[in-house]
């Protein structure tokens, strides 16, 4: 067995999943994804672009929201229709929010009516890591993931019980509370984490009179917890769970009084984990998510909706001969609307995909040759597949040549139209080509990434017709800069995006798609000092368009942050943040206000137990 596939089978004995934890017989890597491949490998053998944002990212980094913390990934363009618990909007590539697969601890996270998962109420303390794999991966996942995916995983416990406490403020009224409590005893690994979050806001449009004008208030409470056990055997069991609820005030044209929505989403996921044998090892995942939304304030338009998800995985990884790796299962999921403002036309519906994917290591390169078969209850069967050739190159470089197809099946927010249920929607397709020079040299790595990702009858707005539309192609061409290096102390993480995202052969032939920026570019640095820790990001965003016809310009803007923080004793630990230090006035969303200056204060006690 290869080198590589030893250290995916360690790994995934020891229930990668959660936490890694270390041991004779496992290679210790720097960084270990599961998302690109299903299966564990170092960042430097996976065979797509992936960005890794671990505990110790989350920690130094001072983030609120995960939100926050994906807007300085490579590729990713976030949109929020105001402040903190707003409405998110996810670019990944230049694809859409529903484009891309949000799995939180392996469960599709995205909402049956609009596709979108509630990333914006999750607590980044009660998170462990953020894999985000750019490009296609329906050949692993099934529908959705055209842009890419973004898999979250939950904190589990490793090493002595830990206990932490929280407590923040900050400008407009904000306030933050949590703990967390998380270890291992005797193989049992345990974790719980609690937060409320609180502001009173800021004015999340331009309007100066009216209900609008007021300040748009948020709370939220989250939880989270896990327990998995682990024998001698290499056997693993474990459950986990998030929820989070609360009340998130918006504006909106139809008001007719203050207008605010009620939110209650949460998750569970079960697995079992069995070595069967040294070179087989199967793995069985069980989900349930339930997501609640409540508009208040509008009689012209009233808004609620309640969905809820089984979820039912089975995997397993064969390593059938010495440089031979294959990964196959099968997943079902059902989805139930189960309470609705809005007639959709379709209340329940079911998908069944099998997938395989095989790795063939050499000694100079590996090829990836993946495929999965989907039945949705709607639409039928879909096809998808990838390939992807991986060339070592002298002086720790490396290239990769790979070709994906993705689809993505319309959700009902889709189908919906004033006049009643479109249900002559089609689901849209992907073809995506990709090239990728990478290198390691020293503590540098870097890569540069051009692709192109072709797109049939994919699903659009059209504001106009007050409704969803196949528009017939659609191309998003683009190219990504990526370098992480140290430079005098300085831990520095940068990239660049450039985007051609274009309407093809209809009526907006040309034109630029809406709401997508064509340029992104993040520079995060941070140093440490003794007991002292400073750093600081500009991010910066060119001009969007709001509309198909290009008519609706919204400006570009670039934006700083700064943060620091001190060990006070080995207990305390204090940390100030400053949000938008130059106070600009921004939008990312036409008509919405992004976050003004802000000055946030934290004190963190984790206590010797």
């Amino acid at each position: 067995m290869p080198n590589t596939l030893r250290i995916a089978v360690a790994l995934a004995t020891a229930g990668l999943a959660g936490s890694l934890q270390a041991s004779e017989e496992v290679i210790e890597l720097e960084e270990v994804v599961v998302t690109a491949s299903r299966t564990a490998q170092s960042v430097d053998e996976a065979l797509a672009p992936v960005t890794v944002i671990t505990r110790e990212d989350i920690e130094r980094s001072q983030a609120t929201s995960v939100p926050e913390l994906l807007s300085k990934t490579p590729g990713m363009q976030v949109e929020q229709s105001g402040g903190p618990g707003s409405k998110v909007g996810i670019f990944l590539r230049g694809t859409r929010t529903a484009q891309t697969l949000v799995l939180i601890d392996g469960v599709k996270a995205s909402s049956m009516d609009f596709g979108e998962a509630p990333i914006q109420h999750l607590d980044p303390d009660q998170i462990q890591r953020i894999e985000i794999v750019r490009g296609p991966k329906s050949s692993l996942y099934g529908a959705n993931a055209v842009g890419g995916v973004i898999q979250i995983f939950t904190r589990k416990g490793t090493g002595n019980p830990k206990l932490t406490v929280k407590a923040g403020v900050g400008s407009r009224g904000t306030g933050e509370y949590g703990l967390n409590y998380g270890g291992e005893v005797d193989g049992t690994r345990f974790n719980l984490g609690a937060r409320l979050f609180e502001t009173q806001g800021y004015n999340r449009t331009f309007a100066t009179s009216g209900l609008d004008a007021d300040d748009d208030a948020y709370r939220d409470k989250s939880f989270s917890g896990s327990i998995s056990q682990r024998y001698s055997s290499g056997l693993e069991a474990g459950l986990s769970f998030t929820h989070v609820e609360g009340k998130s005030e918006y504006d909106s044209v139809y008001n007719t009084e203050n207008t605010y929505t009620l939110f209650n989403s949460t998750e569970f996921n079960g697995f079992v984990f069995a070595p069967v044998t040294e070179q087989w090892g199967t793995r069985l995942d069980v989900g349930y998510g339930v997501n609640k939304r409540d508009d208040k304030g509008s009689t012209t338009y009233p808004s609620y909706a309640t969905t809820k998800r089984n979820t039912i995985s089975w995997q397993n990884d064969l390593s059938w001969a010495e440089n031979q790796f294959l990964v196959t299962g099968i997943d079902y999921s059902d989805e139930h609307l189960t309470e609705s403002s809005t007639d959709y036309g379709i209340e329940d519906q079911y998908n069944v995909g099998v997938f395989a994917q095989n790795t063939s290591t050499f000694s100079w390169s590996e090829l990836q040759i993946g495929l999965r078969r989907d039945k949705h209850e709607v639409y039928g069967y879909n096809n998808t597949g990838n390939i992807a050739w991986g060339i070592d190159l002298p002086k720790g470089m490396k290239i990769i040549a790979s070709y994906g197809t993705a689809y993505r099946a319309p959700t009902l927010g889709d189908y919906y139209t004033p006049a009643g249920p479109n249900l002559a929607l089609k689901p849209e397709t992907a073809k995506n080509k990709e090239l990728e020079l990478s290198g390691l040299v020293g503590d540098s790595r870097w890569s540069v990434n051009v692709f192109q990702n072709d797109m049939n009858d994919m699903l659009e707005y059209n504001s106009d017709a007050q409704k969803t539309e196949n528009i017939e192609k659609a191309r998003i061409r683009g190219i990504e800069f990526v370098l992480s290096t140290e430079l005098f102390g300085w831990r520095t993480r940068s990239n660049m995006t450039f985007l051609d995202p274009e309407f093809r052969g209809d009526l907006y032939d040309g034109n630029v798609l809406y709401r997508r920026a064509k340029q992104l570019f993040v520079l995060d640095t941070n140093r440490v000092f003794g007991k002292w820790s400073v750093g600081g990001t500009f991010r910066a965003q060119g001009k969007t368009y709001n509309d198909q016809a290009n008519t609706e310009e919204v400006a570009g803007f670039g934006t700083v942050d700064l943060r620091m923080a001190y060990q006070l004793t080995s207990e305390l630990k204090t940390g100030v943040k400053v949000v938008n230090l130059m106070d600009k006035e921004y939008s990312s969303n036409l008509g919405y206000r992004d976050e003004p200056r802000g000055v946030f204060f934290t004190l963190t006690w984790t206590p010797e137990l």
